[in-house]
């Protein structure tokens, strides 16, 4: 989605005459010399683009609440480095708070570079999934020591005053499958 908008907000302000002449060059000329091949429009990857894009930040015109603020804008800009970044590394494990934030931040991008209200309405339907993954997986965590305790005949009382790191040490990961004990 970023990518796109970017390509189509730099294709706008293209066509605007707001791109210095020397960056696109510049660019070009720092792609190929990475042995990268030739690309159609602006369809470089994000860091590229959002380079390109703070080069020219001067001349060009953003969209949303935030385009008349330079500080708001650097921020973003700043902001979209560190997605771009963080995007550029595939990772499987991240925390339920760098996620949010990484989706936080995907659509201040988005707004600030014009997307159009399918890529919204598409982030607002995966903030909503992944708040509501979340959300059941907290649920699940939360109520796993009642319903263990409930199976081992012990009172929720009683497992909600023990400590579960004395219990278990792992926090309930099971590192041997129950089929080895026998």
């Amino acid at each position: 989605m970023i990518v796109l908008t970017a390509n189509s907000f730099l294709m706008n302000q293209f066509s605007q005459g707001r791109i210095a002449v020397d960056t696109i060059k510049k660019t070009v000329d720092m792609w190929k010399g990475k042995g990268r091949p030739v690309v159609i429009e602006f369809m470089y990857d994000q860091a590229t683009q959002r380079d390109l894009v703070t080069v020219n930040q001067h001349n060009f015109r953003f969209h949303g609440e935030r385009a008349a603020d330079d500080v708001r804008i650097n921020s973003m800009l700043y902001n979209w480095k560190q997605v771009a970044s963080h995007m550029s590394l595939r990772t499987f494990c991240d925390a339920d708070t760098v996620i949010l934030k990484l989706l936080f931040d995907v659509e201040q991008i988005l707004e600030l570079l014009g997307a159009c209200e399918g890529f919204l309405l598409k982030l607002q339907h995966i903030r909503a999934t992944v708040n509501e993954t979340m959300r059941v997986a907290r649920q699940k965590r939360d109520f796993k020591p009642v319903r263990e305790a409930a199976s081992n005949g012990r009172s929720t009382t009683e497992s909600s005053t023990r400590n579960p790191s004395m219990d278990d040490a792992y926090g309930g990961m099971k590192l041997v499958p129950d089929s080895y004990f026998e």
